[in-house]
Order: C-alpha cells, then sequence, then structure tokens
C-alpha cells in the first residue's frame, strides 16, 4: 500500500458540506428537471440542450499559459440586456441549469444582476473565477449556488502560473469571506493538472481543501488531437502531460480521495485517464449548449465559430440546420477532451452504470 493510502484524512464534524435541506432542494431540483432530460434524451428528433453555459466576458486579469480562452479577449461583449433576453428565451426552451463563466466574470460590474436573472429563471446557477476579485465584487453569492475558484498550487507558485502577484492570497481571503456571508453556495477549488504543477503541489491543494471545509475538481487540458488545428496554438501541447505521466497522476490523486481528501471528480472520469483511455463517445453540445461573450457559439472539434445567437431568436438558433448538425455530429468526434463534464454527463446520457454509480457516490457526500 502506498504512502498516500496510509494517511487518512479525519472527517471534520461539522463541515459545510453535509447533507443539509439546502442540499436536498437541490435533488429536488434534478428530480423536477427530469422529464426534461427525458424528453430531450428519447423523444425528439433534434437536440434539446438543456445545460445553459456561457462566457459573460472575454477579459481576464491573468494571463495563463495554458488558456486557450485568453484568444477572444478582444470579443465584444454583450451587454446585461442581451444576456437577460437569452437567458429568458432559453428558459422557454427547458433550460434547466447554467454556468457562468469568463475570462474572468467578476470583471463585470453587473454580474451580480446576470446570476440574479439565473436564479431568478429557478436555474441551478454555477460561476467560475480565478478569486483575485471575490471580495471586491461579492454580491454574485446571493444567488449562486456553487462557485468554482481556480488554484493550481499553493502561495507564490499559483502567482507564477496565473501571473498575477497576490493572486493566492486574495484567493484565500475571497474564499473565507463568502465561507461568512454566502453559507448557503458551496466553493470548490478548480485545480488545473499540467506540466506547470507536479504530484506533491496538488496534494498541498488537496490539503488547503481539507483544511478550509471547501471541494475540490481537479481539471485537464488535454485532447488527443494536435492544437495546430486550434488556430496555430502548437506550444499549448507543450503544457498538456503525457498520456503515462498523467496517468501516474491521476493515480495518486485517486488515493487521496479514497484517503478522504475532498475530491469531487468521479472515479469514472478518473479511470478514464488511469486507464490511458483516448476516446469516448461524446454528447456534450447535445446537453449543454456553450455561448461566448459575443454570441458565437462554436464547434467543439476546432473552436471556430458556427452560429451566432445575438441577433436572433434563441430558439430559431436552435432549430437552425446548422446547430442540428454540430449537436448531432458530437457522437462521432475523434477529439475526445479530458473535460470532466464532457466525459461524465456523455456516460449518464448512455446509461453507463460506472458513470451513474460514480456520480451517485459523489453526490450524496
Amino acid at each position: 500500500m502506498s504512502s498516500t493510502t496510509q494517511e487518512k484524512v479525519t472527517p471534520i464534524k461539522n463541515s459545510r458540506n453535509k447533507m443539509t435541506p439546502d442540499r436536498m432542494r437541490y435533488f429536488g431540483h434534478l428530480l423536477g428537471s427530469m422529464g426534461d432530460i427525458l424528453h430531450s434524451r428519447f423523444l425528439t428528433k433534434r437536440p434539446r440542450p438543456f445545460i445553459f453555459s456561457l462566457m459573460v466576458t472575454s477579459k481576464c486579469n491573468c494571463n495563463c499559459d495554458f488558456c486557450f480562452w485568453k484568444y477572444h479577449k478582444d470579443n465584444d461583449d454583450m451587454t446585461l440586456a442581451e444576456i437577460q433576453r437569452l437567458m429568458k428565451e432559453a428558459k422557454q426552451e427547458g433550460y434547466v441549469d447554467s454556468i457562468l463563466w469568463g475570462g474572468e466574470p467578476l470583471l463585470r460590474q453587473d454580474f451580480a444582476e446576470i446570476c440574479k436573472q439565473s436564479h431568478d429563471l429557478g436555474w441551478y446557477t454555477k460561476m467560475a473565477t480565478n478569486g483575485y476579485f471575490l471580495e471586491q465584487n461579492p454580491d454574485f453569492g446571493k444567488y449562486t449556488d456553487i462557485a468554482f475558484v481556480s488554484l493550481d498550487a499553493i502561495g507564490d507558485k499559483h502567482d507564477e502560473i496565473r501571473k498575477m502577484p497576490g493572486l493566492y492570497n486574495r484567493v484565500v481571503n475571497g474564499i473565507e469571506y463568502h465561507k461568512k456571508h454566502s453559507p448557503k453556495m458551496r466553493i470548490y477549488i478548480c485545480c488545473t493538472v499540467s506540466a506547470v504543477n507536479d504530484f506533491e503541489q496538488l496534494k498541498e491543494v488537496a490539503k488547503f481543501c481539507q483544511d478550509t471545509d471547501i471541494l475540490l475538481y481537479f481539471t485537464v487540458n488535454k485532447s488527443n488531437q494536435d492544437f495546430h488545428e486550434w488556430q496555430g496554438k502548437d506550444y499549448l501541447k507543450k503544457l498538456e502531460l503525457e498520456t503515462d505521466a498523467l496517468a501516474e497522476t491521476f493515480i495518486k490523486i485517486k488515493e487521496l480521495k479514497k484517503a478522504g481528501y475532498p475530491i469531487r471528480n468521479s472515479d469514472y472520469f478518473m479511470d478514464y485517464i488511469i486507464n490511458k483511455q483516448n476516446y469516448y463517445e461524446c454528447h456534450w453540445p447535445q446537453v449543454a449548449t456553450v455561448i461566448y461573450s459575443n454570441g458565437d457559439l462554436l464547434k467543439c472539434t476546432d473552436r471556430k465559430p458556427f452560429l451566432n445567437v445575438r441577433n436572433r431568436p434563441f430558439g430559431e438558433a436552435l432549430r437552425s440546420k446548422e446547430f442540428i448538425e454540430v449537436a448531432n455530429a458530437c457522437k462521432d468526434c475523434k477529439l475526445a477532451c479530458v473535460g470532466n463534464y464532457a466525459l461524465d454527463v456523455s456516460g449518464l446520457w448512455r446509461f453507463d452504470w460506472p458513470a451513474i454509480k460514480s456520480l451517485a457516490q459523489i453526490a450524496i457526500t
């Protein structure tokens, strides 16, 4: 047995992540949405996504080497009114869930209003942030169910990775602020595994999450296709861990999870990496619609825009030939991105028992 598995973590007795009536309401939300999901899965000839994923701004104060999205930083971001209109129309189309991201969403001074719109529509509302402005623009916490905060290492190493001096301290202070002032909002650390951090640094992040009673997701920027097809950004590939090294890292991460660290990656996701698989049948565009800050919808396979919803009815776009073709073609995609959401959701979409089992285990903990 490795030393990692021997280091059992003592559970926090009064954890803020324990099962509560508020969390039970989340499961009620999921059950209430099941009709829409089953209708989308079995009863329609065209795709009926139900997760609304919106880049609310392309602007960001960090300059991470592994970030593809920073090449959209010159986008003309949609206004609050335009976003609110899209959200209302998406609600009418059966969307039940939102994820709001960037860029850095908290650069928008109206971000709380965007979250409020999602909340008022009855959506389960999630957001992703680098954490720099958690205290300076905090009102979103009133309307947000989950905040994903990026943290790739502890201390100055994180600032170095994100090219933002002082970021680590602002992340720590911002998390403590929202633990006090946004008690119903669950907080996840989102840690990117790449060539710029090693396992010991990842373990330090896991220890930080355990000590501060917050949750942890490890993400991977990796695909099985060369990045030269993504607008010539070949060097991004150099920041990916090779398949063998990535598998070894996730063997150790899985041991940390077994030892009791608050890691919420599914075993289904981790086993895919550990077993060095390089293909799965993807259904992500049939489940989620990803909209960029200028209203563009991009094809997953080449990150190129094929449709814009800024100046057309959202329902009309969903029924267009272009949208249907792209969404239906995803199951034959050979890119096989190693993304938590895409892989896990695709497993659930196909009713793969390992996916159902591992995600159910996470849901009840």
